[in-house]
């Protein structure tokens, strides 16, 4: 396997890497999705804390207006498990599109001193 690996062009094994990041990174985003589904917490609401979540989201608005309380609806949302999980697939994405860029910037350039030997000839 490695032979086979070590025997591919910079390029293509740049690509496999990146689709080995971008499968592992999925699934370790499902895999920690699922595990902190399994084991959160029973969410602050107003059927549990008799109007605590309401009173806070007034004195947010009163305070901060209404960016203040977009902003911490963006929190609230960022740190709950399928918003940390999906923060782990964006990064992931991102790392692995980093390989495929590369691999397409090398096929590039061999694809432009191919054409430059051609024309000299």
């Amino acid at each position: 396997m490695l032979a086979r690996f070590s025997a591919l062009k910079r390029s293509d094994r740049l690509r496999a890497i990146g689709w080995v990041v971008l499968g592992a990174g999925l699934a370790g985003a499902a895999v920690f999705y699922w595990i902190k589904l399994r084991t959160a917490e029973p969410e602050l609401d107003d059927m549990t804390a008799l109007g605590y979540t309401k009173s806070m989201q007034h004195g947010m608005g009163v305070l901060m207006g209404p960016l203040g309380g977009m902003l911490s609806d963006w929190q609230h949302d960022l740190t709950s498990p399928l918003g940390q999980a999906l923060t782990i697939a964006v990064c992931t994405a991102l790392a692995a599109g980093y390989f495929f860029r590369v691999a397409w910037v090398l096929d590039a350039e061999d694809e432009d001193v191919s054409v430059h030997e051609r024309t000299r000839e």
